[in-house]
């Protein structure tokens, strides 16, 4: 599975491709110290495509 990040314009500024195994546990059942780091590297991609984007509009 893969997500865009795009601008307006239709500028790709991010891309997530997250994977999954098979597996029968589920993220719900997740240990808190596996998915908080999880979550803050999740936060700091999203963070980076902001300032990328931002960045491209400055510069146009």
């Amino acid at each position: 599975m893969s997500s865009n990040l795009f601008l307006a314009d239709g500028t790709v500024v991010g891309r997530a491709l997250p994977q999954f195994g098979d597996t029968a546990e589920v993220p719900a059942l997740c240990r808190q110290d596996v998915l908080e780091p999880h979550l803050r590297h999740h936060a700091v991609e999203f963070r980076n495509w902001i300032v990328a984007a931002a960045t491209s509009l400055r510069a146009r």
